[in-house]
Protein backbone atom coordinates (compact mmCIF):
# COMPACT_ATOMS: atom_id res chain seq x y z
CA UNK A 1 0.00 0.00 0.00
CA UNK A 2 1.68 3.37 -1.09
CA UNK A 3 0.93 6.50 0.93
CA UNK A 4 0.71 9.49 -0.41
CA UNK A 5 3.71 11.99 0.34
CA UNK A 6 1.65 15.17 1.19
CA UNK A 7 -1.90 15.55 1.86
CA UNK A 8 -3.90 16.69 -1.10
CA UNK A 9 -4.69 20.55 -0.43
CA UNK A 10 -8.23 22.12 -0.03
CA UNK A 11 -10.34 20.75 2.95
CA UNK A 12 -10.70 16.97 1.66
CA UNK A 13 -7.22 16.72 3.14
CA UNK A 14 -9.39 16.91 6.95
CA UNK A 15 -10.46 13.29 7.82
CA UNK A 16 -11.72 12.29 11.23
CA UNK A 17 -9.74 10.10 13.49
CA UNK A 18 -11.22 6.69 14.03
CA UNK A 19 -10.99 3.50 15.29
CA UNK A 20 -10.25 2.34 11.89
CA UNK A 21 -7.55 5.33 11.69
CA UNK A 22 -5.81 3.51 14.71
CA UNK A 23 -5.97 0.11 13.01
CA UNK A 24 -4.56 1.23 9.86
CA UNK A 25 -1.59 3.18 12.23
CA UNK A 26 -1.04 -0.61 14.10
CA UNK A 27 -1.29 -2.67 10.85
CA UNK A 28 1.70 -0.22 8.98
CA UNK A 29 3.86 -0.35 11.86
CA UNK A 30 3.65 -3.88 11.91
CA UNK A 31 4.68 -4.03 8.16
CA UNK A 32 7.35 -1.76 8.80
CA UNK A 33 8.76 -4.00 11.53
CA UNK A 34 8.20 -7.33 9.34
CA UNK A 35 10.69 -5.40 6.56
CA UNK A 36 12.89 -4.28 8.96
CA UNK A 37 13.75 -7.86 10.36
CA UNK A 38 14.25 -8.41 6.85
CA UNK A 39 16.79 -6.21 5.81
CA UNK A 40 20.54 -6.65 7.04
CA UNK A 41 22.36 -4.25 8.62
CA UNK A 42 25.26 -2.96 6.88
CA UNK A 43 28.85 -4.13 8.09
CA UNK A 44 30.56 -0.76 8.45
CA UNK A 45 29.52 2.02 10.73
CA UNK A 46 29.85 4.64 7.90
CA UNK A 47 26.30 4.09 7.15
CA UNK A 48 24.99 5.37 10.46
CA UNK A 49 26.08 8.86 9.47
CA UNK A 50 24.28 9.27 6.56
CA UNK A 51 21.05 7.58 7.79
CA UNK A 52 21.17 10.73 10.16
CA UNK A 53 21.59 13.23 7.19
CA UNK A 54 18.92 11.32 5.25
CA UNK A 55 16.52 10.91 8.06
CA UNK A 56 12.89 12.33 7.77
CA UNK A 57 11.99 15.23 9.39
CA UNK A 58 8.40 16.88 10.32
CA UNK A 59 7.12 18.85 8.40
CA UNK A 60 7.75 22.57 9.89
CA UNK A 61 4.94 23.88 8.33
CA UNK A 62 2.19 21.73 9.98
CA UNK A 63 3.84 22.04 13.87
CA UNK A 64 1.45 22.34 16.64
CA UNK A 65 0.49 25.78 17.47
CA UNK A 66 1.17 27.00 13.66
CA UNK A 67 -1.26 28.53 11.78
CA UNK A 68 -2.42 25.70 9.12
CA UNK A 69 -0.93 26.62 5.82
CA UNK A 70 -3.59 28.56 3.59
CA UNK A 71 -3.40 25.51 0.97
CA UNK A 72 -5.52 23.57 2.87
CA UNK A 73 -8.26 25.70 3.32
CA UNK A 74 -10.25 26.32 6.68
CA UNK A 75 -11.17 23.19 8.53
CA UNK A 76 -15.11 22.20 7.46
CA UNK A 77 -17.09 23.12 9.90
CA UNK A 78 -18.42 19.41 11.51
CA UNK A 79 -14.57 18.62 12.11
CA UNK A 80 -13.50 21.38 14.36
CA UNK A 81 -12.69 20.20 17.67
CA UNK A 82 -13.10 16.72 16.48
CA UNK A 83 -9.39 14.08 16.86
CA UNK A 84 -8.17 14.09 12.82
CA UNK A 85 -5.69 12.27 11.16
CA UNK A 86 -2.38 13.81 11.02
CA UNK A 87 -1.63 15.40 7.23
CA UNK A 88 2.05 15.26 8.21
CA UNK A 89 3.45 12.30 5.88
CA UNK A 90 6.25 12.13 8.87
CA UNK A 91 3.53 10.57 11.43
CA UNK A 92 1.46 8.23 9.01
CA UNK A 93 3.49 4.75 10.80
CA UNK A 94 3.08 6.41 14.89
CA UNK A 95 0.17 6.60 16.78
CA UNK A 96 -0.98 9.28 18.02
CA UNK A 97 0.88 10.47 21.47
CA UNK A 98 -2.99 11.23 22.91
CA UNK A 99 -4.23 8.08 21.80
CA UNK A 100 -1.97 5.95 24.53
CA UNK A 101 -5.50 5.07 26.65
CA UNK A 102 -7.19 4.49 23.35
CA UNK A 103 -10.56 3.07 24.40
CA UNK A 104 -13.46 2.77 21.94
CA UNK A 105 -15.62 4.95 24.21
CA UNK A 106 -13.41 7.81 23.18
CA UNK A 107 -15.47 8.22 19.68
CA UNK A 108 -19.04 7.45 21.17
Amino acid sequence: MAAPLIAPPGPDSFKKFTPESLANIEKRIAEDKKNKKKQRPKSDSSHRDEDEDNKAKPNSDLEAGRSLPFIYGDIPKGLVAVPLEDMDPYYLNEKPKSQQNFTASFFL
